[in-house]
């Protein structure tokens, strides 16, 4: 069950990883490497100056990109900060449109499965693809309004969670939750909180508003010390999740 538990996580990040992959490769950006998981690599191949890698943490995942600092022998066309700012903000928003399009493919495929007609289970999908979204978006906003910390899962949390769906019929809950996890995470990377998607959007923003771009080195510690408040708090509510248990 564990393994199932991480074989859905592991689908919900590739999805993800696999959006910013394609948009940077469609923009023209070299991709450095493309890591599911995190820490000391278990296994990993090149092709095509790109290095494809599993990680010995199997929770989450990223893509680096060519820049000065990553790829300093990549060509100048190749790196990432010297693309369009709409080549840019397309690269960023590719991994939440990768989740979206994920959660949707499953939901397509589970409302064929039942309805068996094309065009219905089109509209079908779609339709509960914006449910899901309006309930996560609602759920955040609570977050942050009336239930604080408290309400927050972390990795603990959701394989428990996970495990009860699968429990449940490996058929129907099993691929219905991935599909939600595969949202949340989309619309998690969206927060403007440094270190996620959505950070690097609101550098994005300031480039365009002032038609400058910010301080590399800053951007650059911003976003590392975001991701290091990230882990913190994933750390701080895993203790909650084990406190529930």
């Amino acid at each position: 069950m564990i393994l199932l538990v991480l074989l859905q996580l592991t689908l919900v990040v590739l999805a993800h990883e696999l959006g910013h992959y394609l948009f940077a490769r469609l923009a023209g950006v070299r991709v450095v490497s493309f890591n599911v998981g995190f820490g000391a690599k278990l296994w990993s191949f090149k092709r095509n100056q790109t290095v494809y890698a599993l990680r010995c943490i199997p929770i989450g995942g990223y893509v680096q990109l060519a820049d000065a600092y990553t790829a300093p022998d990549a060509p100048p066309e190749e790196r990432y900060e010297n693309k369009s700012w709409l080549a840019r903000f397309g690269v960023m928003l590719g991994g939440a449109l990768g989740n979206f399009v994920f959660a949707w493919i499953i939901l397509y495929v589970l409302a064929g499965w039942y309805e068996r007609i094309f065009i219905t289970s089109i509209y079908t999908s779609l339709l509960n693809l914006l449910n899901l979204l309006i309930q996560i978006w609602q759920g955040i906003i609570l977050l942050f309004t009336e239930v604080g910390l408290a309400g927050l899962s972390g990795p603990v949390g959701i394989i428990t969670t996970s495990i009860a769906s699968n429990q449940n019929g490996v058929t129907f809950f099993c691929w219905l939750f991935t599909a939600f996890l595969s949202v949340n995470l989309g619309v998690f990377n969206l927060l403007p909180f440094p270190g996620l998607d959505g950070g690097r959007l609101i550098f994005l923003w300031y480039e365009l508003i002032f038609r400058r771009k910010p301080n590399p080195t800053i951007e650059r510690w911003v976003n590392a010390i975001g991701v290091l408040l990230l882990f913190s708090l994933i750390i701080f509510v895993s203790f909650q999740d084990f406190a529930r248990l």
